[in-house]
């Protein structure tokens, strides 16, 4: 009897001096604070907490993480004002003996709603950098949702225009307001400022708008959660039809295969998180399991959606996700045009409100703003909206600070030879122009292929711009101190360089200097009839005959440089010129009459 009273006393001794040694929650989060701060030294983190007994630490697209030993558990935001993905750590703290042991992840938590920020001193740089700039975008807000009617309404339509919406989100915790922004601001651009048909335009968002919570209208620290709007852009309508989940996605375009032909236009665009190695960040349902492969959509597997368009004319996509230069870098498809915030290794940044790259782009093509239209063609090309997102974007041009480092994002763009340099959102440049008559005013005349002209230029500056060719034809003529600049347009695409041909062409009667820089033209008649005074042969191996219903009082002409290697008097209605013993390529002819003045190119083989 007494060794068994002794054997108790032991064990509850024991059991004493084990209660003692157990590592309480308390002071397991500060063992991790100074490990995060000291060891790891992350000053600018967001240590997170389970405040219930949890036995794995469960993250979206990644396999559960249970530890070894019953422990504390603890989540790390390395950089909470960045997109998903990006670093985060898993720490585990023994509840035996204080032991730490930390895990490295990419993916956010899932069941958010069971953690406890640790640090909220230290969120005191992502909370101004999210706040940055929320109400001084020219844009008007109801609670944080951007209000409609953001652009002047127009009467233009695009009857041959397509679009599709995405925005996943994830779950409820980081389904941001500022995608919602962005999709709804991007929805009002195509309805009011082109004309987009509703029931052309496709939005797969969150949960496609159930009537439950799906969106954090505060920060990643504190949520607050509700019901996001389903109508975009004010008129009493849902415009959100489906959840952002890759089976919708793909019956979305199942449904553009058998509606688009030919003549029609496709643009995408995407926002919310990205992983570099699953792709587009869809909508996570509880039940998902984490690999269900509804939750995410890799390049390829957009670029098979894409290709099911058997039928189209163009296709141009607008991404603003982390990673997403990876679908910039493997989605190449003909006729296509894709624009994306960052590169395909690095995360993109937001504000509150707004995600900066795709806000910028959007008012880009919205028209308002002159600074845009570089070409002054009055109309917006997809790379000049880049250009100018690109330009705009203050994580692009001063990037943000985390724990002593400068990250940027860095806009990529590709194209498919010059497309997006002649791409609109509702369709790229018309592809040949024949302009004739007489053009009195100052004006820009554009074309994908060619341009074929007859006019007559007088007391204007006119220009021809394509990126083909520029076809001057007889009737052309430039007189009476017009001027006129033709220019074979230079391509930008990150995959191609062409070279920028052009030439300047004025119309001075004492002036002998021709300013060209290179080549802009084929002419395509052998006989040239200009004003009253007929050229041929035109190509010419050497001979050059010039005739005048009038007297011809002198004829000059000169190189692609400006260079005189001709310059004699007439006297008579006609004029014979050898120049055979000049190099093959093309010249400037300008012969001066009694009763015209004109300017012609010719070409010599």
């Amino acid at each position: 009897m007494r060794k068994k009273y002794l054997l108790t006393l032991l064990l509850a001794f024991f059991s004493y001096l084990s209660a003692m040694a157990a590592v309480s929650l308390e002071e397991a989060k500060a063992k991790v604070k100074d490990y995060v701060e000291s060891t790891l030294n992350l000053k600018n983190s967001v240590i997170y907490y389970n405040t219930t007994n949890e036995t794995q630490v469960e993250l979206f697209r990644r396999k559960p993480i249970v530890p070894s030993v019953s422990s504390w558990f603890f989540f790390v935001d390395q950089m909470p004002n960045a997109g998903w993905s990006h670093p985060v750590k898993v720490i585990f703290v023994s509840k035996k003996n204080g032991a730490i042991s930390c895990i490295s992840s990419d993916m956010p938590l899932l069941k958010k709603d069971s953690w406890e920020p640790l640090n909220s001193s230290m969120t005191v740089l992502r909370k101004n950098l999210s706040n940055a700039n929320a109400s001084s975008n020219g844009l008007t807000y109801n609670n944080r949702f951007l209000k409609p009617h953001q652009f002047t309404k127009t009467t233009a339509t695009s009857p041959n225009s397509y679009a599709v919406i995405i925005s996943g989100g994830i779950n409820k915790s980081y389904n941001y307001i500022r995608y919602w922004n962005d999709c709804a601001l991007i929805y009002q651009l195509l309805v009011d400022v082109y004309g987009f048909s509703k029931d052309k335009i496709y939005v797969l968002m969150a949960d496609g708008g159930k009537n439950e919570d799906n969106t954090n209208t505060n920060n990643y620290e504190y949520p607050n959660y509700v019901i996001a709007p389903t109508d975009l852009d004010g008129d009493g309508n849902k415009d959100i039809q489906y959840a952002a989940r890759k089976n919708n996605i793909s019956t979305v375009f199942n449904t553009l295969s058998r509606r688009m032909t030919s003549n029609d236009n496709l643009f995408v665009f995407t926002t919310d998180h990205g992983s570099q190695y699953d792709g587009l960040c869809l909508w996570h349902y509880d039940s998902d399991s984490y690999d269900d492969p509804n939750q995410y959509m890799t390049p390829s597997q957009f670029e098979t959606e894409l290709n099911k368009i058997k039928s189209r004319r163009t296709i141009s996509v607008l991404m603003a996700q982390c990673y997403s230069g990876a679908f910039a870098k493997a989605v190449h498809l003909d006729n296509s045009t894709i624009c994306t915030a960052a590169n395909e290794c690095e995360w993109s940044w937001g504000s509150s409100n707004y995600d900066d790259f795709a806000y910028h782009f959007t008012m880009a093509l919205s028209k308002t703003l002159e600074t845009v239209d570089k070409d002054k063609d009055l109309n917006i090309s997809f790379k000049e909206a880049f250009d100018y997102a690109k330009a705009n974007d203050r994580f692009a041009v001063s990037g943000a600070w985390s724990d002593g480092v400068h990250y940027y994002e860095h806009p990529q763009y590709w194209s498919d030879g010059c497309l997006g340099e002649r791409q609109h959102l509702d369709g790229p440049l018309v592809d040949t122009r024949s302009i004739s008559g007489t053009t009195t005013s100052n004006i820009v005349r554009r074309a994908t292929v060619k341009i074929t002209s007859t006019t007559k230029i007088s007391r204007a500056d006119v220009g021809f711009q394509s990126y083909g060719k520029i076809f001057l034809k007889s009737g052309f003529k430039v007189s009476n101190g017009g001027k006129f600049k033709g220019t074979i347009l230079e391509c930008n695409s990150s995959n191609t360089s062409n070279t920028l041909r052009s030439a300047d062409v004025y119309d001075d009667y004492d002036n002998e200097e021709f300013e060209f820089n290179s080549e802009i033209t084929d002419i395509d008649d052998e006989i040239s009839e200009v004003g009253g005074i007929e050229i041929y042969p035109n190509p010419t191996d050497g001979l050059l005959h010039i005739n005048s219903s009038s007297t011809i009082n002198k004829v000059i002409v000169a190189d692609m440089t400006g260079k005189v290697i001709v310059d004699v008097n007439g006297g008579s209605d006609k004029v014979e010129l050898d120049l055979s013993s000049n190099a093959k390529g093309i010249y400037v002819l300008k012969v001066i009459s009694e009763d015209d003045n004109i300017v012609e190119k010719i070409v010599l083989e």
